[in-house]
């Protein structure tokens, strides 16, 4: 059996979506300085680092991150690789044979992008293929960046996904995973009422 954590550390000095808070971690009270314990605040966007949306992110009277189901964010998932596209598209979808997948996870170029700053031309998905991942029963998808969508997008593709109850997994790290079946365990935190959670991501092969 192996394992891939494919989420990102979370500390203050990792990029953050332009205009989101940073990440701040700090330590309140601290042996070093006489105390009797060490005991640290974490303040950030819940869509910090790898993380997940849930249907409010988009949808004024979606589900919560609270709400999301586990019977989704568990179970069977294969990761495809598109290495050298800009963008994916229908087409992009169409060259694989995905009968049956209900977990569907990009590795792009975007995993190869450095970790000390956004980039803002980021692989992402159209509308057209958003539409099929809808139309082909797919219930979660997860990305290798920050977003499912471009930067600078109106907002339609996390829309027609989060619509019709697919699940979105943004920030994922699949730099070391080669494309395959695995085993996904995804686990946002249960922040009641949110728009979306950190997760720690697993896969899992054999």
């Amino acid at each position: 059996m192996k394992l891939y954590d494919v989420s990102w550390p979370v500390s203050p000095s990792m990029p953050v979506w332009p205009g989101d808070p940073p990440v701040v971690l700090e330590r309140v009270t601290s042996m070093e300085r006489g105390d009797s314990l060490n005991l640290s605040r974490l303040a950030s966007s819940v869509h910090v680092g790898t993380h997940v949306d849930a249907p409010l992110h988009f949808i004024a009277d979606g589900a919560d991150i609270s709400l999301l189901p586990l019977e989704v964010l568990i179970g069977p998932a294969r990761v495809i690789e598109l290495a050298v596209v800009d963008a994916i598209t229908a087409a992009s979808l169409a060259q694989f044979d995905l009968s049956g997948v209900q977990r569907l996870l990009f590795k792009t170029r975007n995993s190869a992008l450095s970790r000390n700053g956004f980039v803002k031309d980021f692989v992402a998905l159209t509308g057209d293929a958003a539409q099929w991942i809808v139309q082909h029963g797919v219930r979660l998808v997860g990305v290798d960046y920050f977003s499912v969508e471009r930067f600078g997008g109106d907002g339609s593709v996390h829309r027609a996904l989060l619509g019709a109850g697919v699940v979105i997994v943004e920030a994922l790290d699949l730099r070391d995973v080669p494309p395959g079946d695995y085993t996904l365990y995804c686990l946002p935190l249960i922040l009641v009422g949110s728009e979306g959670a950190p997760a720690r991501v697993v896969l899992v092969k054999g």
